[in-house]
């Protein structure tokens, strides 16, 4: 039978897209330079001339070679420069595989308990939806499916998960429990996105804690986290306000004097009181306050002692208290699992 090759009909262009017109394409049996017969149609009837030459776009006419053959291939230009000298090339065959026989083996198939997505609303044959139904036998009353088919998930699940819920409680045994029309809660894939456990059997990598979860970060089955999120403050970052209607009250009514100067201390005999400092001429009515003089007090007023003052009011309010939305971006698609 026979193989097109897969450089006919299509263009050879350089580096800068020109047709290598007038190209020159050399087969050889592989490792010599013994020409290769190679053929214009699928029947292997009539040969081509050797070299093939390609046309003025560069592309060579249907080649068509002997399958299960390995050949080399140079190709030239049209003033005979190498383009292409590649050997050990081989022709593959047309000839279909044989039907595989006997048995898959069980490694390649999905097998009960494991879980796919689809692109689809409801169930395909041989799963249910993780959606926390349940499923059991036909009279188990089971709201996902009830059916005798479900008595291997039933299991599955009644041995992998202690933590799914079993009506009437858990028996002895998952098979007594299945017989007995008690149905198994499946779990509940419905708005969430599946994670890791933090262990898986290494050591915990604190991705995901318990205390973020709200649960065992460990365990098969667990759940946590929040669609939406209140922030305390120990989570809000440090941050001022405005001073928003603040203001500090009167001290209080209080008085200071003010020093004499040295020159006329002895002159007043009432303190933190104006007098005549007793000067004649033009400026005689000058006065002078009564008080303590001395070198670091003179022209100062007193203290009017320690005192406080109250701040009322508060400062601007910032924010709301309201949850922000926690999702991340997010596509829909339902979670199934294996009966």
């Amino acid at each position: 039978m026979a193989i097109l090759w897969n450089g006919s009909l299509i263009p050879w262009t350089d580096a800068s897209g020109d047709p290598y017109a007038g190209a020159k394409a050399y087969f050889f049996d592989s490792g010599t330079t013994t020409p290769q017969v190679t053929y214009t149609t699928a029947a292997l009837s009539i040969p081509h001339d050797h070299p093939v030459v390609a046309n003025a776009s560069g592309m060579f006419p249907a080649i068509f070679l002997v399958e299960e053959t390995i050949h080399r291939l140079r190709i030239l230009d049209a003033d005979d420069a190498t383009i292409w000298d590649v050997d050990a090339i081989s022709v593959p065959t047309t000839v279909p595989p044989e039907a595989p026989s006997g048995v898959t083996d069980a490694e390649f198939l999905y097998q009960t308990g494991d879980i796919k997505m689809a692109w689809r609303t409801a169930a395909p044959t041989g799963y249910v939806r993780l959606n926390g139904r349940t499923i059991g036998s036909a009279s188990s009353g089971a709201t996902e499916r009830a059916n005798a088919d479900t008595s291997a998930l039933f299991q599955f699940l009644w041995t992998q998960d202690a933590n799914l819920s079993v009506s009437g409680g858990r028996g002895g045994s998952a098979a007594s429990d299945f017989a007995a029309n008690k149905t198994i809660a499946l779990p509940d894939f419905r708005g969430r996105v599946p994670a890791g456990l933090d262990s898986m059997g290494n050591s915990a990598a604190n991705r995901i804690t318990d205390a973020q979860l709200g649960a065992d970060s460990d365990t098969l089955g667990s759940a946590g986290g929040a669609s939406t999120v209140a922030l305390v403050t120990g989570e809000l970052p440090s941050h001022s306000h405005a001073a928003g209607t603040l203001a500090a009250d009167s001290g209080g009514a209080h008085t200071h004097f003010v020093a004499a100067n040295a020159a006329s201390t002895a002159a007043l005999s009432n303190t933190n009181q104006l007098a005549n400092n007793g000067d004649t001429g033009p400026s005689e009515d000058e006065y002078d306050l009564a008080g303590t003089a001395t070198a670091a007090t003179i022209g100062l007023t007193s203290s009017g002692g320690a005192h406080t003052h109250t701040v009322s009011g508060s400062t601007a309010t910032a924010g709301s208290g309201t949850a922000h939305n926690n999702l991340q971006p997010t596509v829909l698609i339902p979670f199934f699992i294996k009966l």
